[in-house]
């Protein structure tokens, strides 16, 4: 993988999408996991105005990479994310299947109908601790691929979504990842959770 084009490539999907919703590190973050895995599987969790599962769709478009693309969120007007008819907005008319549900037994049913996929899943919905803690244990249910966790940076409370960070860590011990990578250079953040054991170097 070459930085030079993936930044390239993060830098045109953002034009196209006339949106840079994401930072930097994070959409090259995304990128890059999608290169490396190369999923036939995205479920995105949190769709809001789908401005996620557009990047994972451009993605698989410009790097010839198909997959099967699912977007899943509640639509509760009560909720304060709630973007009402915008909703999906930046996915609508292209090939993304849009759930409304609870994320974590959608994202189950999606991932238990195609065991052998290669799966790249996406956690952006409710951040409270024990929500995250919750949909990480669809880890269990990976073969093989990532998981990446947004909204992650680290403060001391009372502060930003301390919740989805500390969820992270204490989960580790009993899911099977191999790698964690935490970007912490600054609000939202975002974490990349490999599936699998990774073999050291000598």
């Amino acid at each position: 993988m070459d930085k030079r084009y993936t930044a390239q490539l993060v830098y045109d999907i953002a034009r196209e999408m006339d949106s840079w919703s994401y930072a930097w590190d994070e959409m090259m973050l995304m990128a890059a996991a999608f290169q490396y895995h190369r999923p036939s599987l995205v479920v995105d969790i949190g769709t809001q105005n789908g401005r996620s599962a557009r990047i994972w769709y451009e993605l698989s478009i410009r790097l010839g990479i198909p997959a099967e693309i699912h977007t899943i969120d509640l639509a509760d007007p009560k909720h304060p994310q709630y973007v009402g008819k915008d909703q999906g907005e930046f996915v609508r008319g292209l090939p993304v299947v849009q759930h409304i549900g609870d994320g974590f037994t959608v994202a189950g049913d999606i991932l238990r109908g195609r065991p052998a996929a290669t799966a790249l899943v996406y956690l952006d919905s409710d951040h409270s601790y024990e929500n995250v803690r919750r949909e990480l244990q669809l880890v269990s249910l990976i073969r093989e691929g990532c998981v990446l966790v947004h909204d992650t940076f680290y403060q001391p409370e009372p502060a930003y979504d301390r919740g989805v960070y500390r969820a992270i860590e204490d989960s580790l011990p009993d899911l099977n990842v191999g790698q964690v990578i935490h970007l912490q250079i600054g609000r939202p953040g975002m974490s990349y959770l490999r599936v699998g054991k990774v073999e050291k170097r000598p």
